[in-house]
């Protein structure tokens, strides 16, 4: 329990792991890019200590292709209930560029709803994970 008077919850890291790989639709990565903090949506895919996304490029592609640190969360709630779970993962981006990779991403099951191509893909290594939760009342 977060403290008295909350029903905010932690999730231990199995539990946000498992969220964040079966949850695998669309989360939000947040970096700097020219001064300025972005929080952008994504389609994503977790596996095991990594998230990818592909993009095209432009900012996103431009500010993260180098080992950018950035945020990552993905969450789910339950407005009637008034409960849900966020699970926030923080480490560093990077371009995939390893042709066997690429060739893997591409023919996997992750199909960006906004990006007909899939010609770059960004690599986000897990280095802390964290959950809470607002169980159901």
């Amino acid at each position: 329990m977060a403290g008295a008077g909350t029903r905010v919850e932690e999730i231990d890291e199995a539990e946000s792991r498992r969220l964040l790989e079966m949850h695998s639709f669309v989360g939000r990565v947040g970096f700097v890019s020219e001064g300025h903090v972005l929080v952008l949506p994504v389609n994503y895919l977790a596996e095991n200590d990594e998230i990818f996304f592909c993009t095209r490029a432009g900012t996103k592609l431009s500010a993260l292709r180098a080992g950018a640190p950035v945020a990552f969360e993905v969450d789910a709630s339950r407005s009637l209930y008034h409960s849900g779970w966020s699970v926030v993962v923080t480490g560093s981006a990077s371009e995939v560029t390893d042709p066997d990779a690429l060739d893997r991403l591409r023919r996997g099951s992750l199909k960006s709803w906004a990006i007909p191509s899939s010609e770059h893909w960004v690599r986000i290594s897990i280095e802390t994970i964290s959950g809470r939760r607002i169980p159901e009342i």
